[in-house]
């Protein structure tokens, strides 16, 4: 499996806008609740696992319109398709 650099270049533009959005707000807002903390955790898990099964998804299409043999799943392409369906 290997990770194409438009992927890991997407990644680091969203990062960085989520860093800069965060290092812009007031400094005179309260500090966030736990509860806050681990819904954005949750939002950023689900969003990775869709963007992995996105990509995945289109590895296999490019795979199968190329030509080559399907080869066996690795464990990570398993985990992120049983947590996609």
């Amino acid at each position: 499996m290997t990770i194409h650099p438009i992927t890991i270049l997407g990644a680091c533009l969203c990062f960085g806008l989520l860093y800069q959005r965060y290092k812009s707000r007031p400094k005179n807002r309260p500090p966030r609740t736990p509860i806050q903390r681990l819904r954005v955790v949750r939002v950023l898990l689900v969003v990775f696992l869709a963007w992995m099964a996105v990509s995945f998804s289109l590895q296999h299409f490019i795979r199968n319109l190329d030509g080559v043999p399907d080869q066996k799943p690795s464990l990570l392409e398993r985990i992120v398709s049983s947590l996609h369906k």
